[in-house]
């Protein structure tokens, strides 16, 4: 009894410790996954459970995985399978490893929350004080001109953390019936995070955390604090790229800039603190700028020419080096920078139902829920799971690579809360 006990203790550490391991990047993760995926298989055994087995996002799960599977065994040399896709089941394991703690320790939740206000205001306050002093709390300096990571260092990826964990927590904090005010709450942690967003430099998570305040606003009960959430957000940005020219280059021209949608008279404007100025370069229409455009058309050649299955999982990097598929003058990288063409042009068709049955569930849950008045319980959280699903899989906007073991953790953490929301009488005592 003591022994399980210490098991369910421990675990819960983990759980509650795991959003803060990432900023070490994935080993950490890594490690603390497979324990909690041990967890699961020893509870699993020990109670002769298959439950999970007949889950419908289980399965479903483990059929997107042994289609990957498939086609990596025909598109990609087996050393590379071994190394990469073969193990993707991991982070399937590792969400009903998160659903299977919080159902044995219905309190997690509320302490979950409170790391996440702690960690995330650590965060912010970092970076805030790395843009105003030049340096972090640990004496980091910005490596990227008009870009701040605070403590993730030359990582440039603390926007991308902020935006993607964002509603999630603002689900958690709006369901926590220890906290005190919790609408006064929302409303500054919101405006702190846009503004920590708005310094990162990251325009894809800045575009990201908006998203999720206008599908906060949808929710009926949620609708007022939005707007405040909104005109705070948007005062508090104003007044900053006011004040600074660099970021409000960064953040609004520069954009408009790579897209080739600003004449060279205004571009002069900001010569001074451009770190890309060249206007005389830039006179045709590209997608998001002139690297993501060449990206995004590569990513489409190679679509076109493997539309059924594509050309398997994180094999965008090998294709684009092929004179038949590039497109523009920069058509290779890691991945297209976009998750839709690399869903396409990697797992071709077939993947890209997978996809958009995927997208079409969490619109059709959203839009179900809009109305639905607050009742103070667990379920209340699903609405906010369902928007950080959302905002990791949104197509619409440059990404990072889907197949990443980092950002995988990332998207694949809250599917734990959101089985949890939807069976909430498994695993009670």
């Amino acid at each position: 009894m003591i022994l399980e006990l210490n098991r369910i203790k421990l675990s819960s550490i983990i759980v509650i410790l795991f959003p803060a391991t990432l900023i070490s990047g994935p080993l950490i993760p890594e490690i603390l996954s497979f324990t909690l995926s041990i967890y699961l298989f020893i509870y699993l055994i020990k109670e002769k459970s298959i439950l999970i087995l007949k889950d419908k996002i289980f399965l479903f799960l483990i059929l997107y995985y042994i289609y990957l599977l498939i086609i990596s065994l025909f598109l990609i040399p087996i050393e590379n399978i071994f190394k990469d896709q073969f193990f993707y089941f991991r982070f399937i394991i590792f969400s009903y490893a998160i659903y299977l703690i919080l159902s044995e320790n219905r309190d997690l939740l509320d302490k979950i929350c409170f790391f996440f206000i702690i960690l995330f205001t650590f965060l912010i306050i970092d970076v805030l004080i790395q843009f105003f002093y030049g340096k972090n709390l640990l004496g980091f300096v910005s490596s990227t001109p008009n870009r701040y990571s605070g403590i993730f260092g030359e990582e440039l990826v603390l926007g991308s953390y902020l935006s993607r964990f964002f509603p999630l927590i603002i689900g958690l904090i709006y369901i926590n019936k220890k906290l005190k005010f919790n609408n006064l709450i929302i409303l500054f942690f919101s405006a702190f995070v846009c503004l920590a967003v708005f310094i990162s430099g990251e325009r894809t998570a800045l575009g990201l955390t908006f998203l999720t305040i206008l599908f906060l606003f949808l929710k009926k009960d949620f609708r007022k604090i939005s707007i405040y959430i909104l005109i705070f957000a948007v005062l508090s940005l104003s007044i900053l790229s006011y004040f600074n020219k660099s970021q409000r280059y960064r953040i609004f021209v520069e954009p408009l800039h790579q897209m080739s949608l600003l004449d060279d008279e205004f571009l002069k404007k900001y010569s001074d603190v451009a770190t890309d100025y060249s206007p005389d370069n830039l006179k045709n229409f590209h997608i998001f700028s002139s690297h993501h455009h060449s990206h995004i058309m590569t990513g489409i050649n190679i679509f076109k020419d493997n539309f059924i299955i594509g050309v398997g999982p994180e094999q965008f990097r090998e294709k684009c080096k092929d004179i038949k598929y590039a497109s523009g003058s920069d058509p290779c990288s890691t991945h297209p920078h976009n998750i839709l063409i690399q869903i396409l042009s990697e797992t071709g068709l077939i993947g890209f139902i997978f996809y958009l049955v995927t997208i079409f569930y969490l619109f059709i849950n959203i839009f179900n829920k809009i109305n639905l008045k607050r009742y103070n319980d667990h379920k209340d959280l699903e609405y906010f799971i369902l928007i950080t699903f959302i905002i990791n899989l949104w197509p619409l906007l440059p990404s990072g690579n889907f197949f990443n073991n980092w950002l995988s953790f990332i998207i694949f953490f809250p599917l734990g809360f959101y089985i949890y929301t939807k069976n909430l009488k498994y695993g009670n005592k």
